[in-house]
């Protein structure tokens, strides 16, 4: 090799006429030594692709947390129907919760739900839990904490751990039936991630009392009503009658007074009537 040649290998040129040993590669001086340092331009193309799109990636969680905040940290919402019963006919229901699961949207989801009752079977204080590893029907609690007579029940929900809400059930006279309002209300804090579920909250919620309200208008239209004060409607449906007095005799007074109408008669002056005259 002339000096050339040498000088140009040291300082990393290809001599002349040869073909390179390596392709897209440069040497550099070390210490004395050659190393090989790759060069290629798609691998920094790749790695600076790579960067955008982790880029991207931030940006778009920082809009999404961002954007959670302009949502309501309150989640409101209510269903109406129209029911062709009088609201003395369907206060019983929302106002009992032993009745509840006759028309409660998540009745049927897990039959093997189990439910506790506690307080007064109906009206204030009267409350329910209710436990399942269904999770679409979970572990909680509601208890009446309002009620005013044929016209409004407010109730208290816990979740346990996914925090609490409220219901209401407003019941307006509308003809000869009834328009029952469901409402509920859960305020879901201030983080941005519960006020995304918020939404789906919302939503979920919404189905579920359109199918209850449907659920509670079919079992009061259907003719299954309770019995609504009846012994403070002035009825006489309670009363005794004639019939059953007559009924309810003893038979040996009814054999001993078999000639009743003739000591009567004689009692009163009158002479009895020959039939064969």
């Amino acid at each position: 090799m002339s000096d050339k040649q040498r000088s140009m290998a040291r300082f990393g040129a290809q001599p002349e006429g040869t073909r390179p040993l390596i392709a897209n590669c440069a040497t550099i001086k070390d210490d004395g030594h050659t190393a090989a340092v790759n060069a290629d331009p798609d691998s920094t193309d790749n790695k600076g692709s790579a960067m955008r799109w982790i880029l991207y990636i931030l940006v778009f969680l920082a809009l999404l947390v961002l954007a959670g905040f302009l949502f309501p940290r309150q989640v409101t919402l209510e269903r109406s129907v129209y029911i062709t019963q009088p609201p003395e006919a369907v206060f019983p229901y929302v106002n009992d919760l032993h009745k509840f699961n006759q028309w409660s949207p998540w009745a049927n989801l897990d039959p093997k739900t189990k439910y506790e009752f506690s307080g007064p079977s109906q009206g204030v204080g009267s409350a329910m839990s209710w436990r399942s590893e269904n999770p679409n029907v979970g572990s909680g609690s509601q208890k009446i904490v309002a009620s005013e007579p044929y016209s409004l029940v407010r109730t208290e929900l816990n979740f346990g751990a996914q925090g609490m809400a409220g219901g209401e059930f407003h019941l307006q006279p509308q003809g000869s039936g009834t328009n029952v309002t469901w409402k509920f209300k859960s305020d879901m804090g201030a983080g941005p991630v519960a006020r995304w579920m918020g939404l789906l909250v919302k939503r979920m919620v919404g189905q579920s009392y359109e199918q209850g309200l449907q659920n509670l208008k079919s079992v009061v239209e259907s003719g299954s009503v309770p019995a609504v004060d009846e012994m403070d409607s002035g009825t006489d449906d309670e009363l005794p009658s004639d019939e059953d007095d007559t009924m309810g005799a003893d038979p040996d007074d009814m054999d001993s007074g078999s000639g009743m109408e003739k000591p009567i008669l004689e009692e009163e002056g009158e002479e009895p009537i020959d039939e064969h005259q």
